[in-house]
Formats: C-alpha cells, structure tokens, sequence
C-alpha cells in the first residue's frame, strides 16, 4: 500500500498552493499507437492528445566545472502526476500557463517546453527535465 494516496498528489500540484496548470501535449511520430497496441490512423498522429493537468515546474541550478572556467546555468523541470499522463514520452510538450501575482500582473509568461527525459517514480508521480522552446 502507498504510503501517499490521490489526494495527497492532488494537493501537491495544485495551483492555488504550489502547482501552476499547464495543458499536456502528446505527439505521436508513428502508426503504432503503444496506449491502444493498435495501429493508429494519421489524423491521430498529426494532432496527438492535449488536456489541462496541474505540475509543480522549477528551475535546477547547475554548476559544471571544465577547468577554469564553470559554467553555470538553469534547468527547467516539472513534477507530474503519473495518472495525469500515463503514456508520457520523450518529445511531448508541456504548456505552462502564464504565472501570476494576486492582482493579476504576470510574472513569468506563457511558455512552451518540450520533455527530454522522463524520470518515474514509482511512487505516482513522474519528474520530467523539460527544454523551453
């Protein structure tokens, strides 16, 4: 049995505590749809599934040393539900939508993020390293 359940996950992405809301973008390059394990037809593959999910998105600091010279830099990630994606993979998108402050002044606008790796879990919740676009 976990030791966290829905509502715990639920509570972590959501927006009005640490979560922002996004909408989930899955691209699908293939005819073999692996969610179904049936051939997939092109309409299917040319537009892929979009829905609105909740994620907590930060950005990573890193530091790399080569030589004498660091070089420092950001890496935007995001925590997701598992159950919120499923079918998760490399070159899908995620949409964050803009963040802003109680009297609505924006202070980070819409931006657009392509996943590069996908890290599960297995607990129920999915870290993913995202590129902006």
């Amino acid at each position: 049995m976990p030791i966290e359940s829905s509502a715990d996950f639920n509570s972590y992405v959501d927006p009005n505590a640490h979560g922002v809301s996004a909408t989930f973008i899955e691209t699908q390059t293939t005819l073999w749809d692996s969610r179904t394990s049936l051939i997939d037809t092109w309409h299917d593959i040319d537009t892929g599934d979009s829905y609105p999910i909740n994620i907590i998105i930060d950005q990573e600091y890193f530091s790399i040393a080569t030589g004498s010279v660091p070089v420092d830099g950001y890496q935007p990630r995001a925590i997701i539900k598992a159950t919120d994606a499923p079918y998760i993979n490399h070159g899908d998108q995620i949409k964050v939508d803009a963040i802003t402050t109680n009297n609505g002044n924006t202070l980070v606008p819409q931006t657009l993020f392509t996943i590069k790796t996908v890290m599960p879990d297995n607990t129920g919740l999915i870290e993913v390293v995202l590129e902006e676009q």
